[in-house]
């Protein structure tokens, strides 16, 4: 009977819904046709009952509003509990995380070095490492490893990774 409801929906309320899905779903991350057939899974499991067409295209119309709500209430819990994470822009060169202040660089002390030198298993950056907790500038570091700038910033990406993995895994202090 829900079925046969979805069925008797004229062409021009269907079109209506599919528009208006679409428009719903814009800043979401879907699209307006996964609303659209959620919005249908709602109507066929609703105890609601079968009144006629225009109620059958107000309650579909109210459902895609509630799960436009859903996803941006979702995604701001998301954001609360785990943050933003920034992305780089397709054609962008760069990521924004290497753009992030360096946690080595305020993190001070012997036993650090120590340990992310003791935990890591590549030898580029434990040169890096090692080079840098002697002090030396990053020509330096490019003149005595024979880097290029480019090998210099792949090296250091890789070890500030490394540090973010090791310090949200607990291994470092």
């Amino acid at each position: 009977m829900r079925a046969a409801a979805l069925d008797a929906l004229s062409k021009d309320q269907r079109k209506q819904l599919a528009a208006y899905a679409e428009i719903m779903s814009r800043g979401t991350g879907s699209e307006g046709n996964d609303f659209l057939q959620e919005a249908f899974a709602r109507w066929l499991r609703s105890p609601k009952p079968v009144e006629g067409r225009d109620q059958t295209c107000n309650f579909l119309r109210g459902a895609i509003k509630s799960i436009r709500s859903n996803a941006f209430r979702h995604e701001q819990v998301v954001r609360r509990y785990e943050g933003v994470r920034a992305i780089a822009e397709e054609g962008e060169d760069e990521d924004p995380l290497d753009q992030a202040a360096d946690p080595t660089a305020s993190t001070a002390g012997l036993l650090f070095v120590q340990q992310l030198y003791d935990l890591c298993d590549d030898e580029e950056v434990q040169l890096l490492i090692m080079a840098q907790a002697d002090n030396a500038t990053p020509a330096e570091i490019q003149a005595e490893f024979g880097w290029d700038e480019r090998k210099y910033k792949a090296v250091q990406k890789k070890k500030r990774r490394l540090v973010i993995r090791l310090t949200l895994e607990g291994k470092l202090i």
